[in-house]
Formats: structure tokens, sequence, C-alpha cells
């Protein structure tokens, strides 16, 4: 029964796809947008960003969410060669610029100055296309080797979340490397020597010479592709490892060596079709490139990850369908409009929507490789009894608010940024450390709550606390519903499922004047008492409340509260009902639901409950910077946040807390900036560096590894994978997780 329905499904939403597309085919005004040039390079990119990702999947088993900033950093490479003739260098950081940060706290600052690192190689006013090209593959090479050496070899046998995090630290990366050398501003690129941009017909349509030059190059690829995994010795031992590495091992092919290889194809080609396609459209953006990985992982998913041909096609159709957006947004009548403008980010929506329709005909039939089947998530221990009373976090929670009327303006608004942190961090806990539930868009959830506040307490005049109570249910209703893909899926798919989600909401929700009041923001109505902007000093019998400088201290000590009362909730949801189900769940799903366990159902009260907490932490931005704005929400935020939680420990609430304390603007970057002299702009790079780091040596966070540490400096005790303590299987952890239910 469930397979014939399941097959009607499939073939239904075949028959929809294909009469939509016959139907915008042979629509004479319709056709020639579609098939436009425009159209059909985005979708040479997309193709571009597509194989490289089949192909490190098929070598390695990593889905690589950084393969975006992957074409991005090679285009740049080649950019920066053909206009100005310089290699830049990665901004590594200067090993004796602590030892210079140390010196300035005690004297002063031009006492000693250190030289900094080279930044850039000079080759001369410009350099030709042919050698700039040759170097910025020479360089796509390298970076394909080192991803593999020093990353994705080492989580060779990791678990499913640990090669996610690292591809999305890599993807951090090399955003922050682009950042920080030419900034958010495109760079225009120079055209093609060889091929012009007279008009090709095509009977059905006319493309710039280049354009088709570009499209031919892809299909040419993924043709030579297909050729190398069918017809060659190289491809049938990759297909081998793809089944279990011992069938290479029988052919003479170290598996080792065979993701190597894939890895250094998947950068080579996705590098080339970057270089390309930047040069045929003229320019290359840093924030554009990154974003068309979730077309791109689109496309693969409906090649299942291996297909070359079903990804090209289904990249090309996701890029051709853009100007078709664009045109129905200017001609169409019943095109969604706001004071006669489109509405930004349709086009996101149908990546989005195909993801979603093949999971869940799909559910987790993806191709699993023999070292990448199914992993243990981070270790979720319980938590400590001091953590789950009251008494505790009241004293921390006094002595922090004491601290709040002693420190100055620039720490206190950055131990404010940190408690932020610690609220929104505290949504993944429960997510994926309790849940084992991957998602990768919680600043979606938060701009939900958000700009539910901006429009109730400052369109709609609603007093305080009313909008954000509306704001957190909005959240985690909407929760709820993404949580329903989950139903069938998880690990990296769901992965997948959430980043396309978060960029949908960035691009079609938040990015909509409607929606957030144009460049200014939304404003928000805040309540006097904790207006942040107040500065005034009171007496309160024989004390002094605040010391007439911004942020108001009572801000701060409001947003403790909250963050302090949520950490003692976490982690006492860890020991009740709903937590074990959780935590049987996260550990598998098929003894959950033998022991007794509502898997469905606790995997929505987990995403609701998630995205209410990520509801409140938006809330609580926007009351704090009293408007809110598009920029605080993109998916790109998400991910860092992601980044700073796993890098705390996602699976413990000390683990948020630590996260707090590293995100952007908070009291860790605020230390390094002021006394060390780290650039406050370095929390892309670190944040991302810091995350592969910790996806390789401490899978369990900096607050797991410093307690596995206090665990085992104890008599009698050791930490949970030392030698001679076996770890129970995901099976046996479902069943004592939901041991206590029957």
């Amino acid at each position: 029964m469930r397979r014939s329905r399941v097959t009607a499904v499939r073939w239904v939403l075949i028959g929809g796809g294909v009469g939509l597309l016959l139907a915008v085919l042979l629509s004479d005004e319709l056709r020639p947008i579609f098939l436009s040039g425009a159209g059909i390079a985005q979708g040479a990119l997309i193709a571009a960003i597509a194989l490289g990702i089949v192909l490190t999947y098929r070598g390695s088993g990593v889905i690589n969410l950084a393969n975006g900033g992957v074409a991005m950093y090679v285009a740049y490479v080649y950019t920066a060669l053909r206009n100005d003739g310089d290699l830049f260098l990665p901004p590594l950081p200067n090993p004796l610029a602590l030892v210079e940060g140390a010196v300035h706290l005690f004297q002063a600052e031009d006492s000693l100055d250190l030289p900094d690192l080279p930044t850039h190689v000079s080759f001369g006013p410009n350099m030709q296309f042919w050698p700039a090209l040759a170097v910025a593959l020479a360089c796509a090479v390298l970076l394909g080797l080192a991803l593999h050496l020093l990353v994705f070899r080492p989580l060779r046998h990791a678990p499913p979340l640990a090669k996610v995090v690292a591809s999305v630290g890599v993807f951090l990366v090399l955003q922050a490397i682009v950042l920080r050398r030419f900034s958010t501003t495109p760079r225009s690129v120079k055209e093609l020597p060889f091929v012009g941009k007279d008009q090709v017909d095509l009977g059905v349509t006319s493309i710039a010479g280049d354009q088709l030059f570009v499209a031919l190059v892809v299909v040419a690829c993924a043709a030579g592709l297909w050729l190398l995994f069918q017809r060659t010795r190289f491809g049938l031992a990759t297909r081998a490892a793809a089944e279990d590495e011992r069938g290479a091992i029988t052919l003479g092919y170290s598996p080792d060596l065979l993701a190597g290889v894939n890895w250094l194809l998947s950068t080579l080609v996705t590098g080339l079709l970057g270089i390309l396609v930047a040069s045929v459209g003229s320019t290359v953006d840093p924030v554009v490139i990154p974003a068309l990985v979730v077309p791109a992982l689109t496309a693969a998913l409906v090649g299942g990850f291996t297909s070359f041909g079903w990804t090209t096609l289904t990249a090309f159709l996701l890029g051709m369908q853009l100007p078709l957006v664009q045109y129905l947004g200017v001609s169409a009548d019943w095109f969604p409009r706001v004071d006669g403008i489109a509405i930004p980010g349709v086009e996101t929506l149908l990546p989005l929507a195909v993801i979603v329709a093949v999971l869940a005909v799909r559910g987790d039939a993806l191709p699993v490789r023999g070292a990448a089947r199914p992993g243990r998530l981070p270790a979720a221990p319980p938590a400590p009894r001091w953590t789950t009373t009251w008494a505790t976090p009241v004293l921390v929670a006094l002595t922090a608010i004491a601290a709040m009327f002693v420190l100055g303006p620039s720490l206190r608004g950055a131990l404010t940024n940190s408690l932020i942190g610690v609220i929104l961090c505290l949504s993944l806990v429960v997510a994926t450390g309790f849940a084992g539930q991957i998602s990768l868009a919680p600043m979606a959830f938060a701009g939900i709550a958000a700009f539910t506040v901006a429009e109730l307490s400052g369109a709609r005049g609603w007093p305080f606390p009313w909008p954000i109570l509306v704001g957190v249910v909005l959240a985690a209703a909407v929760g709820a519903a993404v949580a329903v893909p989950a139903l069938r899926i998880r690990g990296v798919s769901l992965a997948i499922v959430t980043l396309a989600f978060g960029l949908a909401m960035d691009r079609f929700v938040f990015d909509n004047p409607i929606v957030n009041g144009g460049i200014d923001g939304a404003p928000v109505v805040r309540p006097e008492l904790i207006d942040p902007t107040r500065s005034e000093v009171r007496r309160i019998g024989p004390f002094t409340i605040g010391d007439g400088l911004q942020p108001n201290p009572l801000t701060a000590v409001a947003v403790l509260l909250v963050a302090a009362a949520l950490c003692v909730l976490v982690a006492n949801l860890r020991r009740s009902t709903l937590g074990r189900h959780m935590l049987a769940v996260r550990a598998n799903e098929s003894s959950a639901a033998a022991a007794g366990v509502d898997v469905a159902r606790t995997k929505v009260l987990a995403f609701a409950l998630s995205a209410a907490i990520a509801g409140l932490g938006g809330a609580v931005v926007a009351y704090r910077q009293g408007r809110a704005t598009q920029d605080v929400f993109t998916y790109e935020q998400s991910l860092v946040l992601f980044a700073f939680a796993y890098l705390g420990g996602i699976t413990r609430v000390s683990g948020a807390v630590v996260g707090g304390l590293l995100v952007s603007g908070g009291l860790a970057f605020t230390l390094g900036e002021e006394l060390l002299g780290v650039p406050g702009g370095s929390t892309l790079l670190l944040g991302g560096a810091g995350l592969v780091v910790t996806a390789i040596l401490y899978p369990d966070g900096i607050a797991g590894a410093v307690a596995a540490r206090a665990t085992a400096l104890v008599p009698g005790r050791g930490p949970a994978g030392s030698p001679g303590v076996e770890r129970p299987s995901p099976a046996g952890d479902a069943a004592v997780a939901a041991g206590s239910l029957k």
C-alpha cells in the first residue's frame, strides 16, 4: 500500500512538472524568456556547483554545503589576477599577534608594531586570460587537496553531523576570506577573449555566443564525468567504494586516494565553470554565488547525488526559471507586488518546493556509502543537578546583575549580545542536541517573531508583552510546519530542507519591503523601563542604578533574566518525559517507536519548541535594536549561529552558554578586540575555522571537552570514550532513553 502511494505521488509530481514545462515551452510569450541566455548562464553556474557536490559525495560521502563558496573563491582569485595582477592570500593570523596585544595592555599601542603577513603576491598590473586561468585553477586544485587532507579525511568515519558542520565551517571561512579582501561589493570581470557576445540563432531562441559556449562546456563536463565513472577503472573503483570500500581495495585502489582525486576533480570543475560563468556575466558577487548552493543541492538531490545527467538538467531548469520569474514580476498582473514592485525572492521558493517534494517521496532513500553510514551524534549527557535547580542559576544571575552596573558601556553591550546568543543557541540544543534534527534555519524563526513584534508594537500599537507572545507562538507554529518533512527524513537530508527554508525566508519574506520596513527597518515601540537608549541615574536608598551611559543596564538585566530562565528550563527538559522521548528519537527512531515513543509527535514538538525559543531570541533582538532589520536574520547568520552552537557544545546547556559568548559582538570577541587587538570583523573567519577544528578534534564541543577533562580527573571515572569503557549502540541508547516510559 505504501509503495503504491509513493509511486502515485511520484508520478503526480513528475506529471505536474512536465505539464508546467510544456506550458511554458508552448507559449510564444514565455518560451524566449525561459530559453534566454541569462537563464542558461545562471543554470550553468548552478550545474557547476551541483556537479562538484555530486563528485564529493561519490568520492567521500560528503554533501559539500561549501561548494558555492568554492566557486566564489576561485572566481575571485581569477578576477583579481585579471584586473590587478594580484594573487590574494588568505588572511592568516600573525602568530605573534597575541604577544603584540599583550604588550599593548601595559604600554602605548605604538610601543610594539610587528609586521603583518603578506596579503597578496603581485604579478604586475594585470594578467592575460590563459595565465590567470592556469593560476586560478592551480589554486582550485590546491584548495581541493587542502579540503581533503586537512578537513574531510580526518572525518572519513565521522557521523554525518560532523561532516555537515565541517562543510559549513569551510563555507564560512571562504566567505570570510573574500569579504575581508573585497567587501560585499560585486567586482567586474573581463570578458572571455576568444568568444564574442554576438547572438546565435538556435531556432526556438537566440543566445549570445559566450553564453552558448559556457552551456556547452557544462554539458561536456557532465558527459565527461559520466564517461569517467561508467567506462574507466577509476570510476568503477569509486562506485565500488560507494557501496563497500573493500570493493575498491579489491580492485587495487585506496579509498583515501579515490576520495582525494574526487575532491580535486570537484574543486577543479567547480572553479573552471565558476570562472567562465563569471566572465560571461561580467561580475562576481560574494553574496549571490554562495547562495546558489541551495538550487545546486536541489539539482544534486534530484539526481540522487550520483547522476551527472539528471543533476545537470535540473540545474539548467532551475537557472532558467530566474529570468522567467523576473519577467512575470514585471508583466503578469497576478504576480504578488508591493507598491507596484514585484516581491523579491520568489525564485527561491521553487528549489524549496522541489527539495520537500523529492524528500517526501524518497524519504531517507539516498545512497549510503560504506564509510558514510549513519553514525552517532555528539554525546548528550544528563545535565548536572546544579543546572536543573534554581538556586545556582539565581546566584549566578544576581552576580551578573551586579556586574551590569559595574561594567563599562562597551562590555555591558557585549554581554547583552552574548546573552541573546545564548538564547538563540539554546534553540539548537533542543532541536539538534536533544532531538537529533539538524536545523540550519534558527534565524528564520527568530526573524518571524522579530518582524511580528515590529508589526504589532509599531504599526498596530499593541502594548508590551503581547507582541512577544504572539511572535513566539507564530514562530512555534511555523516550526511545527517545517517539522512535517522531518517526519520522513532526518540527518543531512533535513539539513538541506532547513537550509532551503532559511534562504526562502530571507529572500522572500524578510527582504519584502512590506515586512522589513525598507532601508531603516521595521520600527519597534519599546517599554520605557528597558529601553537601551535610556541613560539616567537612579537612586534607590543607598544604591545607585545606572551610570548615565548607554546602553541601559536594565536592558541587559532583562535579557539576563530571560536567558537564565531558559537555561534552567532547557536543562530540566532533558530530564522530562518529552526530553527522554527526544533522546530516544535522536538515538534510533525505530527502537524509539518500538519502545512506545510517538516519533512524529516528538519531532513536531521538538521543532516547535526550538522555533519558540529562537523566536523569543528574535523578539529580544527587535526590542533591543528598536527595529527589526533583514540583515540580522539572513541564512548566513543562521549558519554562523549553528557554527557557534556546535563550537560551544550543541548537546549541552553549557555549550549554548559558550556559544553565546563567542557570537559576533559578544563578550569573547569584544575582549579580544579591546585587549588583544583582534579585528572585530574576524567573526566569520575565526568561527568557521573554529568550527572545522572542533568537528575534527572535539565533536562534543568546547563544553563537552572541558567536561570530559574534568571527569577524567575524578578518581575511578573516565571520559565516555576512554579505553575500557564500552559505548552503547544507538539502539541501546534509544532503549535506555525510553526505558522509563514503559
